[in-house]
Protein backbone atom coordinates (compact mmCIF):
# COMPACT_ATOMS: atom_id res chain seq x y z
CA UNK A 1 0.00 0.00 0.00
CA UNK A 2 1.42 3.38 -1.01
CA UNK A 3 1.36 6.11 1.64
CA UNK A 4 1.89 9.85 1.34
CA UNK A 5 5.25 11.11 2.63
CA UNK A 6 5.47 12.89 5.97
CA UNK A 7 4.10 16.46 5.81
CA UNK A 8 1.98 15.59 2.75
CA UNK A 9 -1.81 15.32 2.74
CA UNK A 10 -3.76 12.62 0.90
CA UNK A 11 -6.25 14.01 -1.63
CA UNK A 12 -7.54 10.70 -2.98
CA UNK A 13 -6.53 7.18 -3.92
CA UNK A 14 -7.56 5.43 -7.06
CA UNK A 15 -6.60 3.28 -10.03
CA UNK A 16 -3.44 3.78 -12.13
CA UNK A 17 -4.75 4.82 -15.55
CA UNK A 18 -2.21 4.87 -18.40
CA UNK A 19 -4.05 5.57 -21.66
CA UNK A 20 -7.11 5.02 -23.81
CA UNK A 21 -7.76 4.30 -27.46
CA UNK A 22 -10.92 5.08 -29.38
CA UNK A 23 -11.72 5.50 -33.05
CA UNK A 24 -8.47 6.28 -34.86
CA UNK A 25 -6.67 7.86 -31.92
CA UNK A 26 -5.92 7.73 -28.28
CA UNK A 27 -4.32 9.58 -25.44
CA UNK A 28 -3.36 9.42 -21.84
CA UNK A 29 -1.79 11.11 -18.89
CA UNK A 30 1.76 11.23 -17.59
CA UNK A 31 2.00 8.87 -14.63
CA UNK A 32 3.30 11.78 -12.53
CA UNK A 33 0.06 13.67 -13.20
CA UNK A 34 -2.90 13.46 -10.79
CA UNK A 35 -5.01 12.75 -13.89
CA UNK A 36 -3.44 9.29 -14.16
CA UNK A 37 -4.92 8.30 -10.78
CA UNK A 38 -8.65 7.84 -11.40
CA UNK A 39 -10.65 7.90 -8.20
CA UNK A 40 -13.33 5.65 -9.72
CA UNK A 41 -12.67 2.69 -12.03
CA UNK A 42 -14.34 2.71 -15.44
CA UNK A 43 -13.93 0.19 -18.24
CA UNK A 44 -14.17 3.04 -20.78
CA UNK A 45 -13.48 6.27 -18.86
CA UNK A 46 -14.07 8.75 -21.66
CA UNK A 47 -16.69 10.63 -23.61
CA UNK A 48 -15.88 13.00 -26.43
CA UNK A 49 -17.96 16.16 -26.46
CA UNK A 50 -18.15 18.78 -29.21
CA UNK A 51 -17.79 22.22 -27.66
CA UNK A 52 -20.61 24.60 -28.48
CA UNK A 53 -22.91 21.98 -30.01
CA UNK A 54 -23.69 20.00 -26.84
CA UNK A 55 -23.08 16.70 -28.62
CA UNK A 56 -21.22 13.87 -26.93
CA UNK A 57 -20.05 10.59 -28.43
CA UNK A 58 -19.32 7.31 -26.73
CA UNK A 59 -16.89 5.18 -28.68
CA UNK A 60 -18.00 1.55 -28.82
CA UNK A 61 -14.43 0.47 -29.65
CA UNK A 62 -12.89 2.42 -26.74
CA UNK A 63 -10.30 0.59 -24.67
CA UNK A 64 -8.77 1.72 -21.39
CA UNK A 65 -5.30 0.69 -20.26
CA UNK A 66 -4.37 0.58 -16.59
CA UNK A 67 -1.15 -0.43 -14.85
CA UNK A 68 -1.36 -3.95 -13.58
CA UNK A 69 -0.60 -4.88 -10.00
CA UNK A 70 2.48 -7.12 -9.80
CA UNK A 71 2.95 -9.35 -6.78
CA UNK A 72 6.33 -9.30 -5.03
CA UNK A 73 7.02 -12.94 -5.91
CA UNK A 74 6.78 -12.19 -9.65
CA UNK A 75 8.11 -8.61 -9.73
CA UNK A 76 11.22 -9.42 -11.80
CA UNK A 77 9.62 -11.85 -14.22
CA UNK A 78 8.28 -10.93 -17.64
CA UNK A 79 4.54 -10.36 -17.19
CA UNK A 80 2.04 -12.23 -19.30
CA UNK A 81 -0.21 -9.99 -21.37
CA UNK A 82 -3.86 -10.43 -20.61
CA UNK A 83 -7.02 -8.83 -21.91
CA UNK A 84 -9.36 -8.54 -18.97
CA UNK A 85 -13.11 -8.36 -19.38
CA UNK A 86 -15.82 -7.81 -16.85
CA UNK A 87 -17.67 -10.86 -18.16
CA UNK A 88 -14.61 -13.09 -17.60
CA UNK A 89 -13.28 -11.82 -14.27
CA UNK A 90 -16.19 -9.92 -12.74
CA UNK A 91 -15.67 -6.50 -11.21
CA UNK A 92 -13.89 -7.79 -8.11
CA UNK A 93 -11.44 -9.89 -10.14
CA UNK A 94 -10.58 -7.00 -12.44
CA UNK A 95 -10.16 -4.54 -9.59
CA UNK A 96 -7.74 -6.89 -7.78
CA UNK A 97 -5.46 -6.87 -10.82
CA UNK A 98 -5.20 -3.08 -11.31
CA UNK A 99 -2.44 -1.12 -9.64
CA UNK A 100 -3.60 1.42 -7.06
CA UNK A 101 -2.31 4.96 -6.69
CA UNK A 102 -2.56 7.84 -4.24
CA UNK A 103 -2.53 11.58 -4.96
CA UNK A 104 -0.84 13.67 -2.29
CA UNK A 105 -0.32 17.39 -1.78
CA UNK A 106 2.54 18.93 0.16
CA UNK A 107 1.21 20.82 3.15
CA UNK A 108 2.14 24.43 3.46
CA UNK A 109 4.39 25.42 6.30
CA UNK A 110 3.01 28.05 8.59
CA UNK A 111 5.56 30.37 10.10
CA UNK A 112 4.99 31.49 13.64
CA UNK A 113 5.56 35.14 14.44
CA UNK A 114 7.28 36.01 17.66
Amino acid sequence: DVQCPDDWMELWNGFSFVMHTAGHGGGGQQLSSPGSCLEHFRYAPLLECNNGMSLCNYWSDAKAYYLRHVRNATSFQKPQGQYMRESTFGDNGVLREISRCRVCMKQRYEFLRR
